[in-house]
C-alpha cells in the first residue's frame, strides 16, 4: 500500500523540532553546536529534501533546496537561471512538453497539454522579478499551479465554473506573491503554509450565499518571505 505523503506543516514541524532539540542538547553541553558549525543553509537544504521525499508538493522543495545550496556553494547561482527556464518550459501544465512532444511528431493535438488535460480548465502562471493579470475562462475549472518568485501574480477566476469534486492550485511564493479572485459561492480551503508570510481569505461573509455543493477549490503549497489572498469582486 502506498505510503501517504506528508503535508507541508509536518515538514515545517520535523525541523522546528530537530532544532529545537539541538539547541536544547547545547545548552546542557550534551552536544557541542560549535564542533558543528551548522548555518541556516543546511536547514533549507535538509527541508527541501524532505519536501521532495515527503511531500505532495516537489517544487516546494526543489526552491528550499536551490536556496541553500547556492547561497553554501555561491560559485553556482548561473544554475538559477537554468533551473527557472527548464521550469517554465517543462512545468506542470506541460504546454512546452506538448509543444516538443508536436513538433517532432508531427501532430497537434489542440489544446491538451502533455497529460492530456484541456488548457481552458488548468492555469499555468510563473512570475520571476516581475508580475501580471491572467484571466481564465472555463466551465469546468480544475486547479492548476502559480509560481511567483520575486514577482506577482492576480488570477481571476470570476467567469469560471469550478469543477465538480476537489480541485487544487499548487502555490509557490518566494519573496513575492499572488491573489486569487473567485465567485463568492466557491468553497475554498487554504492549506498553504506561511514562513515569514501569509496567506488568507480575505472575501467578505454573507450569511446569504452558500457554497456550491460538492465542489471544492484547495490552495496548497509555500509563501516564503510573501503573501497571498483570496478575494472576491462582487
Amino acid at each position: 500500500m502506498e505510503t501517504p505523503k506528508l503535508q507541508g506543516r509536518v515538514i515545517i514541524g520535523l525541523l522546528l523540532v530537530i532544532l529545537g532539540a539541538l539547541a536544547l542538547l547545547h545548552n546542557y553541553y550534551i552536544i557541542d553546536l560549535y564542533d558543528y558549525p551548522l548555518s541556516w543553509e543546511y536547514f533549507f537544504i535538509v527541508g527541501g529534501l524532505l519536501f521532495f521525499i515527503l511531500s505532495e508538493n516537489k517544487t516546494v522543495g526543489i526552491i528550499l533546496f536551490t536556496i541553500g545550496l547556492f547561497n553554501l556553494v555561491p560559485e553556482l547561482w548561473p544554475l538559477v537561471f537554468v533551473l527557472i527556464g527548464l521550469y517554465i518550459i517543462l512545468g506542470k501544465g506541460g504546454r512546452g512538453r506538448n509543444f516538443i512532444h508536436r513538433k517532432f511528431s508531427g501532430s497537434d493535438s489542440g489544446l491538451k497539454n502533455a497529460a492530456g488535460r484541456d488548457y481552458n480548465d488548468y492555469v499555468e502562471c510563473v512570475n520571476v522579478f516581475g508580475g501580471g493579470n491572467k484571466i481564465i475562462n472555463s466551465d469546468n475549472f480544475k486547479g492548476g499551479n502559480i509560481v511567483s518568485i520575486f514577482g506577482g501574480c492576480e488570477l481571476h477566476l470570476n467567469n469560471c465554473k469550478l469543477a465538480p469534486g476537489n480541485n487544487t492550485i499548487e502555490i509557490t511564493a518566494i519573496f513575492g506573491g499572488s491573489t486569487i479572485v473567485v465567485p463568492r459561492d466557491w468553497k475554498v480551503v487554504i492549506d498553504v503554509m506561511p514562513i515569514f508570510g501569509g496567506f488568507g481569505d480575505k472575501r467578505i461573509k454573507d450569511p446569504n450565499v452558500s457554497f456550491q455543493e460538492g465542489r471544492t477549490l484547495h490552495l496548497k503549497g509555500l509563501v516564503l518571505f510573501g503573501g497571498g489572498e483570496v478575494k472576491s469582486m462582487y
